[in-house]
């Protein structure tokens, strides 16, 4: 089954296209769910919240990717989703994708194997955040991420601080590991691409 973005996916149910100032917010947890996003530009992050106010981020999206995916079979949102940055995305009528999933069931399998590996790919994070030394959290995560042919992940411009938050470790943290992984001779670097020495 190929590999198709969500946009590409429900492109018959976009209705439009909202610019998003940073800080500003798409939706409020609570709010009544009738559409589905992706992120055409910038970054939105979705956001619940401790007892004691403190914000647990639970996503970052960042251009391709869809968001409030849980709010298709939800009458509201679960959590926030605040641009991080100026931001663009892609608006998709909720009504619309429900009807296309009933209507043509090879939509469906491909929404599911969509769903599917997004499932596959937030479970790997779970598992390299498990991993309590900086070092082997960020290797781990970086085999992962790269090209298993040459061995090189690209990193997008100002992704290193989103790299951090999927790790759960503080950007200084990172860099730093990333530094001592160099010099160690385990990686080589340049502002768009970490490539992995075995």
């Amino acid at each position: 089954m190929q590999n198709i973005s969500f946009g590409e996916l429900f492109a018959p149910a976009r209705t439009s296209a909202k610019s998003l100032g940073q800080g500003e917010f798409l939706f409020r947890q609570g709010d009544p769910s009738s559409s589905l996003y992706t992120v055409l530009a910038g970054g939105v992050r979705l956001v619940r919240y401790t007892l004691e106010g403190n914000a647990v981020v639970m996503h970052t999206a960042r251009p391709g990717d869809s968001l409030a995916e849980a709010s298709l079979f939800s009458e509201i949102y679960h959590c926030d989703a605040e641009a991080v940055l100026p931001s663009i995305v892609a608006c998709y009528d909720k009504g619309k994708i429900l009807a296309m999933l009933r209507e043509h069931p090879e939509k469906s399998l491909t929404c599911i194997a969509l769903f599917a590996r997004q499932v596959r790919s937030l479970r790997a994070l779970l598992e390299v955040r498990s991993i309590r030394s900086a070092r082997d959290r960020v290797l781990h995560y970086l085999l992962l991420q790269a090209d298993p042919v040459t061995m090189e992940m690209s990193i997008p411009a100002g992704s290193l601080k989103a790299m951090a938050l999927k790790l759960a470790m503080a950007h200084e943290t990172l860099y730093r590991t990333l530094a001592n992984l160099e010099s160690e001779g385990k990686i080589n670097r340049n502002a768009s691409i970490i490539k992995i020495h075995h």
